[in-house]
């Protein structure tokens, strides 16, 4: 019995290995085209990646930290990109229509409104303009030695808590051409 059980496991294992080896040949032949024939036509075809064309109406949203939204209508620099391409470069892109795309991101760093404006605060070694507001400051910009005691009051106090405001670049400039003169009015 046992000759039987090991006679029919060889003849078994010699059949596997004989269709096995067939099988091999036969993938490897050069002129297996009915094998080939299906792998040449999944690679002729051309997979048609999305892009941004011009024909598409196109929403560019880009929303800052402090809440501001930048939104424009014009697809602009990104014609021509993919939608790969754009998600890669952080960009969300939903497509709401038939030609119709959202495209949006979070913008690090200040927004376009904060960027106009400067904060004076004041430091260990005097007083420093930044870029921004109190709530979202941006770089440091200047820094100068100061003596705050010769300051007004209300100037002195803006500056001891979250920092003197500015709308913009000009009303510092208008600011630090007058420091010498509000110094002089505060004696």
């Amino acid at each position: 019995m046992r000759r039987f059980w090991f006679g029919l496991s060889l003849a078994l294992v010699f059949g596997f290995a004989a269709v096995s080896s067939y099988i091999m040949l036969v993938l490897a032949a050069d002129d297996g085209a009915e094998v080939d024939e299906p792998y040449k036509a999944v690679s002729e075809v051309k997979v048609q990646v999305p892009t941004v064309t011009e024909d598409m109406q196109v929403t560019v949203r880009q929303t800052y930290a402090c809440g501001y939204q930048d939104e424009q209508t014009e697809a602009g620099e990104l014609l021509g990109l993919s939608f790969d391409q754009l998600s890669r470069d952080g960009w969300q892109v939903a497509k709401v229509g038939e030609n119709k795309l959202e495209i949006s991101r979070e913008q690090p760093g200040l927004c376009p409104i904060e960027d106009e404006q400067r904060l004076l605060c004041r430091t260990e070694r005097g007083l420093a303009v930044y870029r921004g507001a109190a709530a979202h400051r941006g770089p440091m910009l200047l820094e100068m030695p100061l003596n705050f005691a010769e300051l007004p009051p209300d100037l002195a106090a803006a500056l001891d808590g979250e920092g003197y405001q500015l709308a913009s670049q000009g009303e510092l400039d208008e600011l630090l051409e007058s420091l010498d003169e509000l110094i002089m009015a505060a004696e």
